[in-house]
């Protein structure tokens, strides 16, 4: 290679370690605090949660129809 070329830096990436849930509630390598539900969680966050996913859902499908039919009536 000749004297008068630069180098280029580059990203120096470290080693791959093992990937652990960054919870650090529990040892498994899945998804852990999956929909905001715990494990152990009481029925009245879990029900909480789920209405509330619920609740959005329902609002961004009537927000899609009504959009629909605002572009639709042009």
């Amino acid at each position: 290679m000749p004297d008068n070329m630069k180098k280029l830096p580059v990203i120096q990436r470290p080693e791959h370690e093992e990937k652990t849930p960054s919870c650090g509630g529990c040892d498994s390598k899945g998804n852990c605090n999956h929909w905001g539900i715990k494990p152990g969680s009481e029925k009245e966050e879990v029900y909480r949660n789920v209405l509330i996913y619920l609740t959005m859902g329902i609002v961004v499908i009537i927000a899609a129809l009504l959009i629909k039919a605002l572009l639709s009536s042009f």
